[in-house]
């Protein structure tokens, strides 16, 4: 997820958002069903990055929803283990 300078949660006028939501992460991830596997940022580049496993796409947007995707662009890209690869496309 990238945000602008503009928009960057580091900024005074926008810090208490980011304390609320970074201090909620983990509470916020029950809510939606969602497992983080880990939270990373790369201040300079103002961008964030989630490891994280969900049942549905849904699970995920909710997760991020409001406000993170109010001040961020991305890509949220599902993976399979190679297990499930093997498994669902190569066939057994």
């Amino acid at each position: 997820m990238e945000h602008s300078p503009d928009n960057c949660w580091a900024r005074e006028e926008n810090s208490e958002i980011a304390w609320e939501y970074i201090g909620g992460i983990g509470e916020r991830a029950e809510e939606h069903d969602v497992t983080l596997h880990g939270s990373y940022a790369a201040p300079n580049e103002h961008t964030i990055f989630f490891i994280m496993g969900a049942e549905s796409f849904a699970d995920v947007s909710e997760f991020l929803g409001e406000p993170f995707l109010q001040d961020h662009t991305g890509d949220i890209v599902p993976v399979l283990t190679f297990g499930e690869v093997e498994e669902t496309v190569l066939g057994d």
